[in-house]
This record gives structure tokens, C-alpha cells and sequence, in this order.
């Protein structure tokens, strides 16, 4: 719909330039939106806009489709107690609550989760608004004021109705009790609710023509039995008498003839949430703050306790115990569980020297030719789909998703390696981590560039390294591993094989086609974090951004504006592999049940191994950036080995531009 003026239109620009945070800031945001005109907008399943609440001022109302029907649900507020004389209020729904509404959309929509677990409702897409809060207020109040007027109008129809417009006569003044008098006339008292229009229709007498009838406002009070005003003989009654009883009665109580009916909102229902408390996890850094607050209070007060020296397990309970109590902490303390600090891991757990080989020498050499014909006669002789959750057994292992003994969590200080990758003292497991990624990448390079036999050897395998690659996006959910065997891929020394390349699209058009069509778009999806593939089918998320960006080693590139939104990507990314850790777990009980790996097919995919095989029994010692650049080398030399290049031709341009 274009906007009525462009005073209007730069009015929502500048509303639209505020901060993030603002939640004026987001078209999604309709202000005074009432709950009729949020249905007939919201058209499709996963529609959704933020509106006021009119029952409730101040108050939010997410209103959505799902399922065919519209559906409100009212934001819950959360003011936590003031500190320093600020307060500070959460916003929530049925999960974690956030610090405004913006955060709180933002991770419903980045993350898919369900609004209500009742319900199902998942919110996507957003409904903007095209005219500004101050124009959409505006509207709101003409609405409402035409409202008003009508029902006054309305109202004051109904009371003509009721008790007409003319006077009646004072013929029977003698017959009707008086009640009540204000201001030298007298004002007839009606019972209130159905008794007085019963009493009205068994008496149908004319009305004195000192009585005001039909005028605002009406006069409500308690059917109570009114005192009678005894008239002597003849005597007329007149209105300038200042006395017409000996105790004049109360004024009565003025109650407004206009009474507004609740409003639509207040009458509706919200759906029903029910908010779930957050999962309280015992962290070791809470435990340490809270231990050392106690610590200090306690020297404070001059007061000395014994278990402030504990040094067995036993004696450290009361403290626990005490804390507990206390509610110092959001955690959770079992009896006899003790806190144990975590050990800060400084050296590589990869450890080559003493690695114990099947397939190598204890003193092999950089790429033996014999070494490397056996590891090609393993993998080639095997499916695919078992190389595949090979590797995932090992990433799950050396990620530490899967199979962590109590005894690795408590010294991790976490459940699962993928909190400890986001914590500080996990700098040595993103390093590991960021090795092994590489490797595995390098790994596939030597595959394909060993092949020193016909080009068809070669075409066939890359066409098997392509189907390696599809069954570790989608049968074995393995992300991480997925990704350097694609980087393998798109490696130069790879990608100018223009032979090789030519022979694939020749024997194996579907494996070319899907590599250029499907997993070179998966991959770049990934890298943008644009969006995250739903948890239910990933075994090992796609952790390799987040590793490089709290490593430092991220190139963002581009305009500060796109780098910054990659970078709060990633980390959002990170936030969601921590929560679903416990998910992600079940997920590789599942796919590794009843799975059992072959000792050498699992050797050829561990790191050491790799280690080993690449840089020999002393070089895998050195240092790693030396390590890199001379293999970087060694895989230029098998390039230019495979096919020359020839003078004046450049190379490596088929791989990008097969379509």
C-alpha cells in the first residue's frame, strides 16, 4: 500500500533507522494493532507481528498464524528485583526470557522454536507495517473516539426509550412516595435493574411535572424502602418549601448513565503458556563466585567455620549445602556431589610420538609410497556410507560430543565439548579442533593427487569423494567433517586438474551435477550462517566458524556492516550448539548403535595418524605453520606433476564454470 504523503514515508524511515534494540526499530512492531485487524493481515502459517496489548497496557501480544487460524499469544514480563536502584525486566514466552522483544524474535525466528509446545506454532515470517507508530496511534484514537460516540449515541436512545422526554403531572403526588430532594425540585429515584422497570410497567402514572426525567445522569442507589412524606389535609406542596421532611435524606449517589463495555481484547482469550523454568546447570565459574562470596562475608563478620578449611569431600557439604539454601546461585547441588576444578589444558591431545600405528612404521617417513598404497587399498575397498560414520564416530569422539566418561566432564567443568569450545580455558580443544579440520582436508588432497595413474583413476576418484561428501551431510549428519571434504575439493591444486574434471562431467555427470548444483551451495549456506539446519538430523553441527572466529583466525571481509552481522551469526550459532548439546548426543547414540568400526579403516581417520603420515615420525613435531607451508608445497609439486600447466593457458577455471 504507498504511503498517503512523503512527510509519512521519511517519518517511518527515521523509525526504522533507531536502534536494534528499539523495538520502534522493527516493522514487525504495529503499536496500537487491535486483535481484528492482526487476523485479517495474517494470511499464511508462520505469519507473524508484535502488537499492544489493550488489556493489559504496557504489555505485548505476539499474534500469528499456524494452522489455519490465528493465534495471540501475550508476552510475559518479568521485572527481577532492583539492584544499585535499577530494575530490569525480562520478556518470555514459554522458553528463556530476553532482554527486550527485538532478542526475543530474533532467536524464535533464527532458531525455529516452537512459540507454545501446546500449540506447535513456529514463527518465520514477519508482517510489516507501512505507516508509522505516530500515524497508526492517530487512527487508532479516531477509531476508538467514533466508537464512543456511538455507543453514546446509542445510549442515550435507549434511556428516551425508557423514560420519555415530557413531564408528567402532580395528580397523583399524594399516591407516590418521595425519596429525595436536591436543589429546591425533586428527582425520581429508580430502583435499579429489572425491579424498577417491573415497578414501572404494574404502575403506569404519569409523572409530576416537577420531577426531571430523560436527563444524564441516571440516578442509581440500593433498593432500600424509602421514608414516606405524610401530607396533612389540604395542604399543597410546593417547590419553594425548604423542607419537605423533618430529615432530609442523603443525596444520592451520582452514577453515570454512560457505562463502557470492556473492550474486545479484554473479552478474548490469549492462548495459553506455560512457561517452563530454565534449566539450571551447575557451572564451575558460578560456584567459584559464589564460594568466594561466602568467603568474604564471612571474614567480614570475624566469624570462623570449619568447613571453610575442609580438605576431604565430606567436610565440604555444609557449604554446599548452605549455598543451596541461600539461593545465592541459579544452581543445582547434589549432596555428594563435590565442585572440582577445571583443568586447563595446555598441550595438544594429540600426541604422534606415541601413537601406536597399525599401518605406519615407528619411524616412517613423509608420505611413504607404501604406506600410502595400503591406506588407498583400505578406503577404496570400502562403502562410502561406512567411511562415512567412521570419521563421525572419530569427530564425535575427539569433539567430545559422544562418549565422555563423568570423570573427562567434571575435569572439563562442563557436559559436553561443545560448551567447553565457547568457555575460555577451551582454547587448547578449538586449536585440536582446528587442526583436525585441516588435516582432514589435506587428507582428501593426497587422495586425489597420489592418483599418478590414467585420468579416468583420478575422475573416479573425485566421483567417490563426492558421494563421501553427500553422505556426511545427510546420512551421517557429520557438518564438520562435511566441510573439509568439500574445502578439499575447492582446493587450487585440485580444482586446476582440468582433465580430471573433464573426465568426471564425461563418467560421472550426476556426481559433477551435484557438487556444483547441491554441496557447493550447502557449503556456502553454512558459511554465511544464514540459517542453521535443524537439530533433529545433525549429529556434529558446522562448529568451524565459531572455532575460527574465538581463535581469531576469521576473515570476514567485505563492508563492516556485513562482517559484523556474520560475526553476531556465528555466535548466535555457538549459543544454539551449546543448548542442544544434550539433543546432539542422542542424535550420534543413534546413528553409532550397534555400530562397530574396523581397526584400520578407523586409523586412517584419526588426527595422529595424519600426523604422522604426512610430516614423517620427527616433523610432525615442528611447528604448525612451517608444517603448513611446506606441505602447501609438496601439493603444488603432485599438481604440476598430474597435468602441467601449459604457457599462457590459466588453469583451475573449469571447476567454477562447468554450468
Amino acid at each position: 500500500m504507498p504511503l498517503p504523503c512523503e512527510s509519512l514515508r521519511k517519518e517511518l524511515e527515521e523509525e526504522l533507522k533507531l536502534n536494534s534494540e528499539d523495538l520502534r526499530s522493527h516493522a514487525w512492531y504495529h503499536g496500537p494493532l487491535s486483535r481484528q485487524e492482526a487476523e485479517r493481515i495474517l494470511r499464511d502459517d508462520g505469519d507473524f507481528l508484535i502488537r499492544d496489548s489493550f488489556s493489559s497496557l504496557g504489555d505485548y501480544v505476539l499474534s500469528c498464524c499456524w494452522s489455519g487460524q490465528p493465534l495471540h499469544f501475550k508476552i510475559i514480563a518479568v521485572t527481577l528485583r532492583p539492584k544499585r536502584g535499577r530494575s530490569r525486566t525480562l520478556y518470555q514466552l514459554e522458553q528463556e526470557q530476553f532482554d527486550n522483544i527485538p532478542a526475543l524474535v530474533r532467536s524464535y525466528v533464527g532458531d525455529k522454536k516452537m512459540v507454545s509446545e501446546s500449540s506447535g506454532a513456529v514463527i518465520v515470517r514477519p508482517v510489516n507495517r507501512d505507516l508509522p507508530l505516530s500515524a497508526l496511534r492517530e487512527r487508532h484514537n479516531a477509531q476508538q473516539a467514533n466508537r464512543e460516540a456511538r455507543r453514546t449515541e446509542g445510549n442515550l436512545l435507549r434511556i428516551k426509550d425508557r423514560f420519555g422526554s415530557q413531564p408528567g403531572n402532580l395528580d397523583v403526588l399524594k399516591e407516590r412516595p418521595l425519596q429525595g430532594a436536591q436543589s429546591c425540585s425533586n428527582l425520581l429515584t429508580t430502583a435499579s435493574g429489572e425491579a424498577s422497570i417491573a415497578v414501572q410497567e404494574q404502575t403506569p402514572v404519569p409523572l409530576s411535572p416537577i420531577f426531571r426525567t430523560g436527563s444524564d445522569p441516571v440516578l442509581r442507589v440500593k433498593a432500600v424502602p424509602a421514608p414516606t412524606l405524610e401530607l396533612e389535609g389540604s395542604s399543597t406542596l410546593r417547590g419553594s418549601d425548604s423542607r419537605l421532611h423533618s430529615k432530609a435524606p442523603p443525596k444520592p449517589i451520582r452514577a453515570p448513565s454512560i457505562l463502557l463495555p470492556e473492550t474486545s481484547e479484554g473479552t478474548d482469550t490469549y492462548w495459553e503458556l506455560i512457561p517452563k523454568a530454565p534449566v539450571s546447570i551447575r557451572k564451575h565459574v558460578d560456584t567459584l563466585m559464589v564460594e568466594e562470596r561466602w568467603k568474604n562475608r564471612l571474614r567480614a563478620t570475624e566469624t570462623t567455620f570449619g568447613f571453610l578449611e575442609c580438605n576431604s569431600p565430606g567436610d565440604a557439604r555444609p557449604i554446599e549445602a548452605t549455598m543451596s539454601v541461600q539461593r545465592q546461585s541459579h544452581i543445582t547441588q547434589d549432596e555428594d556431589d563435590v565442585f572440582v576444578r577445571p583443568q586447563i589444558q595446555n598441550t595438544s591431545s594429540y600426541q604422534p610420538h606415541s601413537f601406536q600405528s597399525v599401518l605406519l612404521s615407528p619411524e616412517n617417513k613423509p608420505l611413504e609410497a607404501s604406506a600410502l598404497r595400503r591406506l588407498k587399498e583400505i578406503v577404496s575397498h570400502r562403502d562410502c556410507r561406512e567411511s562415512a560414520l567412521h570419521i563421525l564416530r572419530e569427530d564425535c569422539q575427539e569433539i567430545r560430543i559422544w562418549g565422555v566418561s563423568p570423570e573427562q566432564q567434571k575435569a572439563m567443568g562442563v557436559k559436553s565439548g561443545l560448551e567447553l569450545l565457547t568457555l575460555p580455558h577451551g582454547q587448547q580443544l578449538r586449536r585440536d579442533l582446528l587442526e583436525r579440520h585441516h588435516l582432514l582436508c589435506l587428507g582428501i588432497a593426497v587422495d586425489i593427487l597420489g592418483c599418478t595413474g590414467a585420468v579416468t583413476e583420478r575422475a573416479h576418484t573425485v566421483h567417490r569423494i563426492i558421494q563421501l561428501a553427500a553422505e556426511l551431510r545427510d546420512s551421517a549428519g557429520d557438518l564438520f567433517a562435511f566441510s573439509a571434504v568439500m574445502k578439499a575439493l575447492m582446493l587450487p591444486q585440485v580444482t586446476r586438474l582440468e582433465q580430471t574434471w573433464q573426465m568426471l562431467r564425461q563418467t560421472h555427470t550426476e556426481s559433477a551435477i551435484a557438487f556444483q548444483k547441491q554441496l557447493k551451495p550447502a557449503l556456502r549456506a553454512l558459511d554465511e550462517g544464514l540459517s542453521l539446519p535443524s537439530s533433529d538430523r545433525i549429529v556434529v553441527p558446522y562448529i568451524l566458524p565459531v572455532l575460527r572466529a574465538l581463535e581469531g583466525d576469521a576473515d570476514w571481509g567485505g563492508p563492516v556492516e556485513e562482517g559484523c552481522g556474520r560475526l553476531l551469526r556465528v555466535l548466535n550459532a555457538a549459543r544454539s550448539y551449546t543448548a542442544n548439546a544434550e539433543l546432539l548426543r542422542d542424535n550420534a547414540d543413534a546413528k553409532l548403535k550397534g555400530f562397530q568400526p574396523q581397526a584400520e579403516l578407523r586409523e586412517a581417520f584419526q588426527t595422529e595418524f595424519a600426523l604422522r603420515l604426512f610430516w614423517g615420525s620427527k616433523g610432525a613435531a615442528v611447528a604448525q605453520n612451517e608444517r603448513y607451508k611446506t606441505f602447501d608445497k609438496v601439493l603444488s609439486v603432485l599438481s604440476q606433476k598430474l597435468e602441467p600447466e601449459i604457457e599462457g593457458k590459466k588453469t583451475g577455471s573449469p571447476v567454477y564454470g562447468i554450468y
